[in-house]
């Protein structure tokens, strides 16, 4: 090899899968920037063991955890031929202890090394985005090896090969072709009918995405077992999950599985969690001799999440029991980072933000106290039950007080009327007016027949005792102009490459720089990117009240926010309202769920022409 080439190899190793620039590397060298490019080109197309990637932050050698800054991929939208060859790779990969040469995988998939180290890299960008602790681990001139627990590695296979488009009627000769180097086509075939007798028994009801992670499962479990790959689990769980209706079904298949296999403590352990983390549709039992310490955890976090969020998750009984039983049901497979099937977290995020929200400090806050990870799926079955809530909360009325100079009865008639006109009002009491009268705030004070209205009164309309249509109007156009929030809005157009460089640049033009924490904070919980192009920061709730506030950005170029690409970046500094904030979060998401809108707005070039499309969307 070539020695600035061995140089170059040998010092990007040393950074820890850090991005150099090629400007350093040329310089470190003593080359053009030109000859840095070309000795990587050279690097990557020659040396099978080593690959090196780029990005606008530089250049780095390939490993699991330098991915930050690649695109992350939706499996279920690869091309059929590219999913099934990552699948084959991890099933060559699973039970090797030694590593695998770019060259040995070639000839046994008929591909190139330079394809298949492509392919690797992809995987590992792939892997990583799924949050599986399995890694790729590259070594130079040495290859590769897949790094992982027994549980682990049975999730990413199962994850891999399921998310391959097979149509029903095709799967089970699809899932023979692919495992009959594993099992026999008789084993294979019994699993199928030993699920679908379950499915009937149980009446699980299984939809065919989870019954082809649950028929893979089975066949990966198998297979592993009688080859010895056993999961170790390394604490007494199993006591601990015989009050759950998971463990009858798990004992039921092994139980029919036992021609095959011989389920050890761990592996009972390992597919009760495995079928809890499907939720599988289970008649809903009451949980006996659930652990008290458990449950009083779980209750503190729910009042804390209450006392931040005014939403009713302890203080009343049957919310605080719905969502007690859920995360006492999730904190087994979580503990496992067992993956928690939700086929409609893109969706829910986006259509109830604010839900999703209050959901990522709950999963914060579950996370701390019981030391594990609570992923984006789990905390959208959270979101669910806190949208239930708040759905079924009565929408707090506004409150209003009549004021008059005179005629009380017939100011008391007028009352009902306006009552009966505006459902969201609630007429708290009737005034007589005097030109000292006090005005509160928070209130909307509408005035009868005032000779002398009162002036400079934000909170004031006045109307005629015949209460005709303009005096409607007049009270509709208030009522509406006080949930406008967008006029206030501070627009900006910038030019940025990040999360948090665009978050930034946002709040210092706008003198909000002490809000950068809180909401990098929450970005660490879950990323506010809701698809469309549109991302919605805003901080980590906690106990204390924010001036509402909404920052507009339209970064230049789309840039990658989580799993999303953005480009309208619209930051929320909440109102101690938590009516008012899903108010907000609901509107964003009106006027963002198309795209075609969204590119209308980033196209924009002037505060004036962005509300105008805002308010005509």
């Amino acid at each position: 090899m070539h020695e600035k080439r061995k140089q170059l190899i040998d010092f990007l190793l040393k950074q820890n899968q850090g991005y150099v620039s090629a400007a350093t590397l040329a310089d470190m060298l003593n080359v053009t920037d030109r000859t840095i490019r070309n000795y990587i080109k050279d690097i990557n197309e020659n040396f099978s063991d080593i690959v090196i990637v780029s990005s606008p932050q530089g250049y780095a050698m390939v490993s699991d955890d330098s991915q930050g800054n690649q695109e992350e991929v939706d499996l279920t939208n690869k091309e059929p031929e590219e999913a099934i060859l990552e699948f084959e790779i991890i099933q060559f990969l699973m039970n090797r202890d030694d590593y695998t040469t770019y060259e040995e995988l070639a000839e046994s998939f008929y591909y190139s090394p330079q394809t298949i180290r492509s392919r690797i890299q992809k995987l590992t960008i792939n892997i990583h985005s799924l949050g599986i602790d399995v890694s790729i681990d590259t070594r130079v001139f040495k290859g590769i090896k897949l790094v992982g627990t027994e549980m682990q590695k049975r999730i990413l296979l199962e994850s891999f090969f399921s998310s391959i488009h097979v149509k029903k009627e095709n799967y089970k000769d699809f899932v023979v072709q692919y495992f009959q180097s594993w099992l026999k086509s008789e084993t294979i075939e019994s699993v199928f009918r030993v699920v679908d007798e379950m499915n009937i028994k149980y009446q699980l009801n299984i939809e065919f995405t989870i019954y082809k992670k649950l028929t893979v499962q089975l066949l990966i479990i198998i297979h592993q077992i009688n080859e010895k790959r056993l999961v170790v689990i390394g604490d007494k769980e199993l006591v601990k999950l015989t009050e759950f209706k998971e463990y009858d079904v798990a004992l039921a298949f092994q139980t029919q599985m036992s021609e095959y296999i011989t389920f050890s403590e761990d592996e009972v352990v390992f597919l009760v969690n495995y079928l809890m983390s499907l939720q599988l549709d289970l008649e809903d039992v009451e949980i006996a001799n659930r652990n008290s310490e458990i449950v009083e955890k779980i209750e503190s976090i729910l009042r804390k999440v209450e006392q931040i969020y005014h939403v009713p998750t302890y203080s009343e009984q049957r919310y605080r029991h719905n969502i007690l039983n859920h995360i006492y049901r999730i904190i087994y497979p979580a503990s496992h980072n067992l993956l928690i099937y939700n086929p409609f977290v893109k969706e829910t995020k986006a259509e109830y933000f604010f839900s999703f929200s209050v959901a990522s400090n709950l999963a914060l806050q579950i996370e701390k106290e019981f030391d594990v990870e609570i992923q984006d799926s789990e905390i959208a079955y959270l979101a669910y039950h806190i949208q239930v809530i708040i759905q079924s909360k009565d929408k707090k009325k506004r409150k209003a007080i009549i004021l008059y100079t005179r005629g009380y009865e017939r100011t008391e008639l007028l009352a009902s009327k306006i009552a009966t006109y505006f459902d969201e009002l609630e007429i708290s009491r009737i005034e007589k007016y005097s030109s000292d009268h006090s005005f509160e705030d928070g209130c909307l004070y509408i005035g009868i027949d005032l000779a002398h209205a009162p002036q400079n009164q934000t909170n004031f309309v006045a109307v005629q005792s015949s209460f005709k249509s303009a005096d409607i109007k007049r009270i509709r156009f208030f009522l509406e102009a006080q949930n406008m929030i967008i006029e206030q809005a501070s627009i900006y157009w910038m030019d940025e490459s990040s999360p948090a460089e665009a978050i930034h640049h946002l709040l210092s033009e706008s003198n909000q720089e002490e809000f950068y924490d809180p909401i990098m904070k929450r970005e660490t919980m879950s990323y506010t990117s809701i698809g469309n192009l549109v991302a919605i920061p805003h901080p980590y709730f906690e106990m204390k009240e924010y001036k509402e506030r909404v920052i507009i950005g339209i970064n230049e170029h789309a840039i990658q926010w989580g799993t999303e690409k953005v480009q309208l970046i619209i930051i929320y500094i909440p109102s101690s309202d938590v009516e008012r904030n899903e108010y907000v979060f609901t509107e964003f998401f009106q006027k963002t769920k198309s795209i075609e809108h969204v590119r209308s707005l980033v196209h924009t070039s002037s505060e004036e022409e962005f509300l105008k499309i805002w308010n005509q969307i």
